[in-house]
């Protein structure tokens, strides 16, 4: 073998070149943000408006009742009544004593003004009309309390009586509601709370699917020990009764109205710190924005944080990181592609 023999210098091997990362194609659609009312969601249950147990005032035998279990009723309207013969003649008895003793006492006033009364007598005679007239009050309040009587309009949820049972005084007798209006109850943390006011409007739902609107009606002023949460109540008119108490309810509290866009919750993401956001485009580069929850509904969820227009991206944002350089395809409002070339997004 012949040929020229050379020895091969380091500075005589080719160099490596250095070749660039492929540049990464990402999907964006251009969002505007509208004026929407931002919300907070609660958890509570419906309670009654009043809740009244009501009891006797006199001892007796029940001798009618006027009202079944779960019957609504009247203000004044009948519960029950007792047998009462015993007091209604005392009653007279009492009457016919008085006008005894008034009796006395106008022959008491004669002599003393004829001066064969003494004043000690006089005064005996004035204590004994008194005496007589308490009687008749009292025998008369004893008669009313032997009828028991609504003192609102409301439901007879409960009954502890019947025909025959005899009643003590201070035995219960039946428990009453007021539905009207309805009560939606709930606590709060002690960071909403200062968001809200009284007569702000509310929205329940209730596990019936029904939709309840009313007003906010008390905040509670001194937090719920242990848990550090303030208790509201929502106030919601109930004419007909068709709302029920103790039904588990999902709140939602209507706040200042705030800049917001509607996206699908597919295109979120978290940052490398654990941040929630949603990624955008900015001169053909990725960039991070953190977003708050508005509210959500059945189409998406509302986030605040992007201005009022930003290039998200919907399909691609997985393989990229905030400062990375993308080709930029844009989708219209269907989803169908605009284009293919790398484009600044507006801010």
């Amino acid at each position: 073998a012949s040929g020229l023999l050379k020895a091969q210098h380091p500075t005589d091997q080719v160099k490596p070149k250095h070749t660039e990362a492929p540049i990464v194609k990402v999907t964006v659609k251009r969002v505007n943000a509208d004026q929407v009312n931002r919300e907070l969601s609660l958890y509570g249950r419906t309670e009654p408006d009043r809740i009244a147990t009501l009891r006797s005032e006199v001892s007796g035998l029940v001798e009618k009742v006027y009202v079944q279990e779960g019957e609504r009723v009247s203000k004044g309207q009948k519960i029950i009544s007792d047998e009462n013969s015993d007091v209604v003649s005392r009653l007279q008895s009492a009457k016919a004593t008085l006008k005894q003793r008034e009796v006395e006492l106008k022959g008491a006033q004669s002599l003393k003004a004829q001066g064969y009364q003494s004043q000690t007598a006089l005064a005996q005679a004035i204590a004994n009309v008194e005496m007589a007239k308490a009687d008749v009050v009292s025998y008369k309040l004893a008669v009313y309390k032997s009828q028991i009587i609504a003192p609102f309009d409301g439901i007879i949820n409960e009954r502890f009586v019947e025909v025959g049972d005899f009643l003590k005084n201070g035995d219960n007798i039946a428990m009453l509601v007021d539905l009207d209006p309805l009560v939606i109850s709930a606590n709060l943390t002690e960071s909403s709370v200062s968001g809200l006011k009284t007569q702000q409007q509310a929205t329940g739902r209730t596990v019936a699917g029904d939709v309840l609107q009313g007003n906010i009606r008390y905040i509670s002023s001194v937090s719920e020990p242990g848990t550090n949460t303030f208790k509201i109540e929502v106030e919601v008119p109930n004419p007909d009764f068709s709302q029920m108490a103790g039904i588990s309810t999902e709140l939602a509290l209507h706040l200042e109205p705030t800049w917001a866009m509607r996206i699908t919750p597919a295109v979120m993401a978290l940052d490398e710190a654990g941040n929630l956001g949603v990624k955008i485009v900015e001169n053909d580069h990725v960039k991070f924005v953190p977003i708050d929850i508005v509210k959500s509904d059945s189409q998406g969820v509302w986030l605040s944080g992007l201005g009022q227009q930003a290039d998200i991206i919907t399909l691609g944002h997985g393989f990229v990181r905030a400062g990375d350089k993308v080709e930029v395809v844009r989708n219209d409002e269907n989803g169908q592609p605009l284009n293919k070339l790398s484009a600044k997004a507006n801010p």
